[in-house]
């Protein structure tokens, strides 16, 4: 069989594990049984991300596929290979309705549907997903799916290599074959997937799934869990106790006032599969003054591990009335930065480009009006910094100044070299 078959092929079989996987671990449940089709068909709409190439909702969208579940059995499935040069009814050029960071920054209105999560979260740009699938192809779905190649890679690890076409896929390998055969794909060598093979191997991953013991039934729940805490999953809408994390809040909600908060979205730019070699350092600190307020100087530094250069849009959102006094950057070139305002939020955005194999950074020095909370003998500062969805860890130091005579009672992830591959909350209560 010709490799870009197998390309396909491969694509197929790694979203085909995952849905089976949620599929098994719904029946529990009455809203589990109506997600797999229970009480009538539900159809989801397929997102495999490349978080090799960050966008805001976890990576560059790679395929797309429609799956139909009837009494918890898949009975239709179907997808398309998607690039920003591929033309067809599932991939047509849509309106963007921002965020006017990117569409002002860029002066774009428009872009293909696999290009258009511009959003800063998956939350905000899936209902608009939803609603741009509808209108190109009349095709209803009850929700919608995401995955990235970290989710395929820890999906598999529990479930053991798949044999596609006479080719053995395992956890270590499928990213790259997935990068391969994509290549392949993008020069024009794709070709009409053969159904009747995908029907087999997709069988295939059913009785594995069916057959397990019920230690490896407890890791898959064990693994998703984790990977929707992370990001590397995500279900829209949040259905059910299973799904409780998935979604995550949409940029400006959940920031309850006087709290501090950061969210770094980047989208890499023309510097393909380097994200996998990025380390990615958060530095902030904050100096607090007595009447609530805070100057805040944060820098965020990419070490690019390629041999290539790596260019990358990065958007930083910070808690809304913040006023930038000043911006520096290490970086080769730098284009920026551009600031806007929305719903709960202040973004600063700037274009770098990172020489290969060096570390570039930009630092944003602004003043934030009201940050402490509390009345009487005790102060509190909590800064709440928001993982981007595909990124796999980032390093946070963090430090925060007091007032003149204050005293530190308590502190939570206030140092260095801190790693983390979720959220993170940093927390200083003062007298």
């Amino acid at each position: 069989m010709a490799d870009p078959d197998r390309a396909q092929i491969v694509r197929y079989i790694a979203l085909a594990a995952v849905i089976l996987v949620v599929v098994a671990l719904l029946y529990p449940t009455v809203d589990g049984l109506s997600v797999a089709g229970f009480f009538g068909d539900k159809t989801y709409l397929i997102i495999l991300q490349d978080n090799s190439e960050i966008r805001p909702t976890g990576g560059g969208i790679a395929c797309m596929g429609l799956l139909t579940v009837h009494d918890g059995t898949i009975a239709r499935l179907q997808y398309q290979y998607v690039s920003s040069s591929t033309n067809s009814t599932w991939n047509p050029i849509v309106n963007l309705d921002g965020p006017a960071s990117f569409t002002q920054f860029f002066g774009v209105g428009s872009a293909r549907l696999s290009d258009s999560n511009v959003q800063y979260d998956f939350a905000s740009f899936a209902p608009k997903m939803q609603s741009d699938f509808y209108n190109a192809t009349g095709q209803r779905v009850d929700g919608i799916i995401a995955l990235d190649l970290t989710a395929v890679a820890a999906i598999m690890n529990v479930t053991g290599p798949i044999t596609a076409s006479g080719g053995v896929i395992t956890s270590r390998n499928v990213a790259d074959r997935l990068h391969y055969y994509s290549a392949i794909a993008e020069a024009g060598g794709a070709k009409p997937f053969l159904t009747d093979l995908v029907s087999t191997l997709t069988s295939d991953l059913a009785r594995l799934i069916r057959d397990s013991s019920v230690s490896q039934k407890l890791a898959l729940y064990a693994t998703l869990q984790t990977l929707e805490d992370e990001g590397h999953v995500l279900v829209y809408p949040n259905q059910g106790f299973w799904f409780r994390s998935a979604v995550g809040n949409a940029v400006g909600e959940g920031t309850p006032p006087a709290t501090d908060s950061i969210s770094v979205v980047d989208t890499t730019l023309g510097t393909v599969k380097a994200d996998f070699g990025v380390t990615r350092t958060i530095d902030d600190h904050v100096q607090l003054f007595s009447d609530g307020s805070a100057l805040s100087t944060l820098t965020l530094t990419y070490t690019n591990g390629c041999w290539w250069n790596y260019d990358v849009f990065s958007t930083t959102l910070v808690p809304p009335g913040a006023q930038l006094v000043a911006v520096q950057n290490t970086t080769q070139a730098f284009k920026g930065p551009l600031v806007t305002n929305g719903d709960g939020y202040t973004a600063f955005s700037s274009r770098m480009l990172v020489s290969a194999n060096t570390t570039g950074s930009v630092t944003y020095t602004y003043i934030l009006p009201n940050v402490v909370s509390g009345t009487g003998i005790w102060h509190q500062y909590e800064l709440n910094i928001q993982k981007q969805a595909g990124i796999t860890s980032y390093i946070l130091n963090a430090s925060v100044q007091l007032p003149s005579g204050a005293t530190t009672i308590r502190a939570e992830n206030v140092g260095s070299n801190q790693v983390f591959d979720g959220d993170a909350h940093v927390s200083v209560v003062y007298t």
